[in-house]
């Protein structure tokens, strides 16, 4: 090879490794490593941007949701750390919101024309059904609070396919209201044999119900017999019933 020949080759090597020096080089597995974490963290973020939204608004069910997914999917982040601090406070707050809902959901209200006017009822159902020697005869007891426009309102006990037993005294009940001590109420059965009972204290009964979870009534049944039913009441929706007492 002649010396020239000799010094072009050695040019081209020179201009190729020099083109090859001056490229990009591949990232480090460290580039890789932080540029995934940081994607990682941005996605944790918006996450924890919606749970503290839904905290911030009380919808604690839905808080509860995202927290724990985000725990899930995101954990050691900084955004987990976050939601670690405040997840224990919302989740006992979800389930009070949905047992407020659930026992809201107990009652059944209605408004229908009544003379010139309007009648409003509130129904609740025991918790239990009664005791039968027949299942399938097995009924509730329901809790009625009512405003008549002519009879003003009332609060009494209401019987399907069965009727209360009197001889030993209906005149006064045994009622509780929690964990108080049980105190007698007066009680009247209607003149038609209707298979009701009425707690003559509507007042007295509505404004210790309002303040109670659960008030618990002794009955005695026909074919049945001595009772204790249950009704979870701290559902209860004064607004459904707007009319204030007339007697």
């Amino acid at each position: 090879m002649t010396t020239r020949s000799l010094f072009i080759l050695f040019v081209a090597i020179t201009v190729f490794g020099a083109g090859c020096s001056g490229g990009t080089a591949p990232p480090s597995s460290i580039d890789v490593a932080a540029a995934a974490k940081s994607a990682l963290d941005a996605k944790a973020d918006n996450e924890l941007k919606l749970y503290e939204q839904m905290r911030s608004g009380g919808s604690w069910d839905l808080a509860i949701s995202l927290g724990d997914e985000l725990l899930k999917k995101y954990p050691g982040t900084a955004a987990a750390a976050q939601v670690q601090k405040t997840i224990a406070d919302v989740r006992a707050k979800a389930a009070s919101q949905l047992e407020a809902r659930r026992l809201a959901r107990l009652w059944a209200y209605n408004a229908v024309s009544e003379g010139n006017g309007t009648q409003y009822t509130a129904a609740l159902a025991s918790r239990q059904p009664l005791k039968a020697a027949d299942a399938k005869k097995a009924a509730r007891v329901r809790l009625i609070l009512r405003q008549h426009p002519q009879w003003g309102q009332s609060v009494y006990l209401l019987l399907d396919n069965a009727t209360f037993d009197c001889r030993n005294g209906c005149a006064t009940l045994s009622v509780r209201f929690d964990e108080a001590k049980a105190e007698r109420m007066k009680a009247t059965i209607p003149p038609g044999g209707e298979p009701a009972l009425f707690i003559d204290d509507d007042r007295g009964f509505i404004a210790k119900m309002q303040d109670a979870k659960a008030v618990s009534i002794d009955v005695t049944v026909k074919g049945v017999g001595d009772e204790t039913v249950e009704f979870e009441v701290g559902g209860y929706d004064a607004s459904k019933l707007p009319n204030k007492p007339k007697k």
